[in-house]
């Protein structure tokens, strides 16, 4: 069966385009022993994937040069040699950016099942990655208290917004960081206490304005000037939660935050 795949050929040093891809055709392997032939129906795009592309330690392994890129997905079991995910089955796994991928239980995520009802949409966002590290991040870092300010930045991606709204549910005080009127307007509209537009005000006096009384935990996922902002504006005894670092991912030397 062809598949076409997306590779990664070159690490980027700084920004990522297409030139550090090529797009090939190939045949789907042979299936091996409780391995299973998955064609893609979703994958997900999220920052982390700029991490995997550099050869560095990581809690994952780097992507290979001449390998698919790596990507988490959604797909449907076209072939099996697996008695538990028979043709038909809807899997998510590491799928990569390829129309199909052959997993089995050596793979470096095995693909599991999803549960009966959930829309393949639902499970890479709400139910993901991304929620689970809002999930966990806040709550067993962050120890958001009933009264206390959360600031969140990023606050309008998959794993902010999720964070956020997890804080509005502890009870606490939410300000939430993004770019743009569209994005600090959809924020208010999910119910959280304010938002500051990094793209058009002063964030320092804005968080001066926002958290009177200091910031007691935050979820960043920017570092940089943002991160630097809000140590300025701690209370006492905060919690930082270090999720991400966007602002940098790109960058091609070491800069503060």
């Amino acid at each position: 069966m062809n598949n076409q795949q997306w590779l990664m050929n070159e690490r980027p040093n700084g920004m990522v385009s297409e030139q550090h891809f090529t797009l090939t055709n190939t045949e789907t392997p042979a299936l091996g022993e409780g391995e299973v032939l998955i064609k893609t129906l979703m994958l997900s795009f999220d920052p982390a994937m700029r991490g995997w592309m550099d050869d560095k330690p990581s809690y994952l392994p780097p992507v290979a040069i001449n390998e698919p890129m790596r990507a988490s997905g959604i797909g449907q079991v076209v072939e099996s040699n697996d008695d538990a995910l028979p043709v038909g089955t809807l899997v998510q796994g590491i799928l990569g950016w390829q129309e199909y991928s052959v997993a089995g239980p050596t793979s470096l995520f095995p693909p599991s099942a999803l549960p009966a009802g959930t829309p393949p949409n639902i499970a890479l966002s709400v139910l993901g990655a991304t929620s689970l590290t809002a999930y966990f991040g806040l709550l067993r870092i962050g120890d958001p208290q009933p009264g206390e300010t959360v600031l969140v930045s990023g606050a309008a991606g998959a794993t902010g917004s999720a964070a956020a709204q997890i804080a509005k549910l502890k009870g606490a005080r939410v300000i939430g960081i993004a770019g743009g009127k569209d994005k600090c307007d959809w924020l208010l509209g999910t119910g959280i206490d304010a938002v500051i537009d990094y793209k058009s005000e002063d964030i320092r006096a804005r968080l001066a304005e926002t958290c009177p009384d200091g910031i007691h935990v935050f979820f960043d996922n920017v570092g940089g000037d943002t991160l630097e902002a809000a140590i300025e504006h701690a209370a006492d005894f905060a919690r930082f939660v270090l999720c991400g670092s966007i602002s940098s991912y790109n960058d091609d030397s070491l800069k503060a935050g």
